[in-house]
């Protein structure tokens, strides 16, 4: 059975709103102040309310600090030390409560995640340095131009295989990546298949991050179905309005459809 997996922060308003949907999955987006002080004692109740009631939660690490997009290959030392500090923070939280949490090696591309062997080689050592010190508990995420994509030819070869790094896998930035193509998607979610522990589900029209929901992008979700039915996804949509998910449900009843 298709589970109902839905995202969001740790904002009352937000969380009241998903659980009134019963879901089988949550996953957290944080925030750069999401792991301090008190904010990080409101995540850890969080995590602790929603694992009681039986929902499978994942994390999702800041995606930006100071309001530019974090990257692994530090442009600034500043972000670099939030980086690896909160990376710490997240394995810490993660391996008390028994859960994973989603990163991105670089969310956009910038001079330092271009595709080219010394970002390449740089982004591995970095990896490296991360998973040295957290384990198993994070889950990388593809994001749509750069190293760290389905954009670049070299990314399971050079990246993925060597390092076996567990994956998020978002459908939606690999059919950009892929200038809207279903053949090459489905192509590389199989040979991906034993790396993928989790899928962002959402769809586009494979020109741009539009965030649409299922049935109103140019993706194939037939194929890609029975993968959903062996790993915990989330919908992952843009919505018009954070604290009603109801176009995350809406998704979900449009992937129930090919059950029936």
């Amino acid at each position: 059975m298709l589970k109902l997996g839905l995202k969001c922060s740790c904002q009352p308003e937000q969380l009241n709103d998903r659980l009134k949907y019963s879901p089988d999955i949550v996953e957290l987006h944080l925030y750069e102040d999401d792991l301090f002080g008190a904010k990080r004692q409101q995540l850890e109740n969080t995590i602790s309310m929603l694992t009681k009631k039986g929902i499978q939660v994942f994390l999702h690490h800041p995606t930006k600090y100071h309001g530019s997009y974090l990257n692994i290959n530090h442009e600034r030392e500043e972000d670099y030390l939030f980086y690896h500090l909160t990376s710490r923070i997240l394995a810490e939280i993660c391996l008390t409560y028994s859960i994973k949490c989603v990163i991105h090696p670089h969310y956009i591309v910038t001079d330092a995640s271009a595709v080219n062997k010394e970002n390449t080689d740089k982004i591995v050592k970095e990896i490296q340095k991360i998973i040295s010190y957290t384990g198993d508990v994070f889950l990388w995420e593809n994001s749509i131009n750069g190293v760290f994509t389905a954009q670049n030819p070299n990314w399971y070869d050079d990246v993925v295989k060597p390092l076996n790094l567990p994956l998020a896998y978002d459908i939606s930035h690999a059919f950009i990546s892929f200038k809207g193509d279903n053949d090459l998607l489905i192509k590389q979610i199989i040979q991906l298949d034993s790396h993928i522990q989790y899928f962002h589900v959402v769809d586009s029209e494979g020109k741009r991050h539009d965030g649409l929901p299922l049935g109103e992008g140019s993706i194939d979700w037939k194929p890609i179905i029975p993968y959903l039915l062996t790993r915990p996804y989330i919908y992952e949509i843009v919505l018009k309005d954070r604290t009603d998910a109801s176009e995350m449900v809406e998704s979900h009843n449009y992937l129930l459809g090919f059950m029936s």
